[in-house]
């Protein structure tokens, strides 16, 4: 009777999300493997990531995704620029204030990190 019944995925693209979502695990192991944790604040108006030491002088280069989980419109992607500083600065002046669910994705010598966390814009 198993045989005969009827199985959809609960999303079309199921497979591919599966895949994206074994990446994030992939590159949020790498970061966990680091020396020094990728770290970061909120400041009036800023968002701040200080990334690892052993990355001094190396091209830092990835993405940061605000996601508003009370409202998806909020949601905010801003790039972090390639460059050689450990700091980068983010202004927060065009998100709403609120909670945000952040997900970093990043890569330095072409490996590629992921940290996530939960920040309050003010």
């Amino acid at each position: 009777m198993s045989m005969r019944q009827k199985v959809d995925l609960v999303a079309v693209d199921y497979y591919e999300q599966e895949l994206k979502f074994q990446e994030k695990i992939n590159h949020s192991l790498q970061s966990n493997e680091l020396k020094e944790p990728l770290t970061w604040n909120v400041s009036q108006e800023q968002f701040v990531l200080d990334f690892p030491s052993q990355f001094d002088g190396k091209q830092i280069k990835g993405e940061v995704f605000f996601l508003r989980q009370s409202d998806k419109s909020l949601d905010k992607k801003i790039g972090i620029p390639i460059n050689n500083s450990l700091s980068k600065v983010i202004s927060t002046k065009e998100l709403e204030k609120g909670v945000y669910k952040i997900e970093i994705t990043w890569e330095v010598m072409e490996v590629e990190y992921y940290n996530e966390g939960i920040i309050r814009i003010n």
